[in-house]
């Protein structure tokens, strides 16, 4: 019996590295946007609730009929509904026989089942009040429609998947489960003093302001992704409107234009690339003072060098943009370079020099500064200026112009 509750979780152990892998960037974005960070305790606390999550789903679902039409030609106790309340009661006593004693009620079958069915959402009930900070009619009723999620899908026969339902609705299931969830949310609460404090606002007091490898590092790649894929939707759509050879055509001066508007353009009309803007950072020069159009551009130059470069050289390699020879052969070791320059000594430099600069922020005379998110901005705006306090524009980055920076 046991081995068919253990099937999921051994499922689940496969799935979540998928499943993270999936979304470790949005959430790491968030993170920074809401915490000032992307790790820490937080994080293992989100990580973990997904990983609950996805078990708890697949304990409602596997194991599956391997023989769909055998099972609907075999098994009818699933094919209409369980509605009377209760009902597990008589299920335990017609089980027992008679004998009430607890070693012979925990050897039944009906016993087990009941019990898992009433622990199988309590934790959920402690991350809704520990992790999301609910309160207890929130966390009911979340607990409750997830339960019916849960037995909806069981009868629906995985989303009429199936050609007839392998699992009961049960109203038992709805109410043990719901009960299980309100029990975890009351444990949460001398359970949480135990724990580290789960507060977004502190961890943002004391991350928010730095300025960390990863965190640009996450910046990068998330310009990079972004940079690709919009990339990728204009020049097949645009193939799609005319034909394939025009798309290939049209590849490389499309990629190189949108690259000039995303690195470029965008940093020196809004002060952040998309990427920066997401994680909270922002080009200024090391004063404070907005970054020009020439900064700008040996930053961008010297911090992409290896995407452009790598560009270049898949262009030349592809035959869509032909170079003479020796610069044809100088390419490969150019784009080494580069990755030597963006991946190895700048973040070494960022983590061992005093002033935390990577050699493409020295030679361009830009740095990257954390900015406030909307809930800080909305609240430095309500909040009357003291003396000596920045203006609106200091305190999302943009010193007024002619200010004399502070240091």
């Amino acid at each position: 019996m046991f081995r068919t509750y253990l099937l999921p979780v051994e499922a689940a152990v496969w799935i979540f590295p998928f499943v993270a892998a999936v979304i470790v960037v949005p959430v790491a974005v968030r993170g920074y946007r809401r915490r000032g960070r992307a790790g820490g305790w937080s994080a293992l606390v989100f990580y973990s609730f997904v990983f609950y999550l996805l078990a708890a789903l697949l304990q409602t679902l596997m194991p599956l009929p391997l023989d769909t039409d055998a099972h609907c030609a075999t098994v009818r106790y699933a094919s209409s509904p369980q509605l009377q309340p209760l009902a597990f009661v008589d299920s335990i006593s017609a089980a027992a026989g008679g004998n009430r004693s607890p070693q012979h009620l925990l050897g039944l079958a009906p016993t087990w089942t009941t019990l898992l069915n009433a622990v199988l959402l309590l934790p959920l009930g402690v991350y809704l009040r520990y992790h999301l900070r609910q309160g207890l009619l929130a966390s009911t009723a979340l607990a409750f429609f997830t339960s019916l999620f849960f037995e909806t899908t069981q009868y629906t026969g995985l989303w009429y998947l199936y050609a007839c339902p392998y699992r009961q609705f049960n109203v038992d299931d709805l109410t043990l489960n719901t009960a299980g969830a309100v029990l975890g949310w009351f444990l949460a609460g001398p359970l949480g003093r135990r724990l580290p404090v789960n507060d977004p606002h502190l961890e943002r007091v004391r991350y928010g302001s730095r300025v960390t490898v990863p965190r640009r590092a996450l910046a990068w790649l998330t310009d990079l992704a972004g940079w690709f894929i919009t990339w990728t939707l204009v020049t097949g759509l645009t193939a799609v409107a005319t034909d394939w050879a025009t798309g290939r055509q049209y590849a490389f001066p499309i990629g190189t234009a949108l690259g000039l508007l995303w690195f470029w353009l965008v940093p020196v009309a809004w002060g952040s690339t998309p990427g920066k803007r997401a994680v909270l950072l922002r080009i200024t020069r090391p004063d404070g003072q907005r970054a020009g159009p020439l900064r700008i551009a040996v930053r961008c130059l010297l911090l992409y060098a290896p995407l452009g470069l790598g560009w270049l050289t898949l262009a030349d390699h592809t035959g869509t943009v032909t170079f003479p020879d020796p610069v044809s052969r100088l390419l490969p070791g150019a784009v080494l370079a580069a990755v030597l320059l963006t991946g190895v000594w700048s973040p070494l430099a960022v983590l061992l020099r005093r002033d935390r600069r990577a050699p493409y922020e020295r030679w361009s005379g830009t740095v990257d500064r954390a900015i406030p998110n909307r809930r800080e901005r909305w609240a430095a705006a309500k909040r009357p200026p003291a003396p000596g306090d920045p203006c609106p524009e200091e305190a999302a980055g943009e010193p007024r112009p002619g200010a004399v920076p502070r240091h």
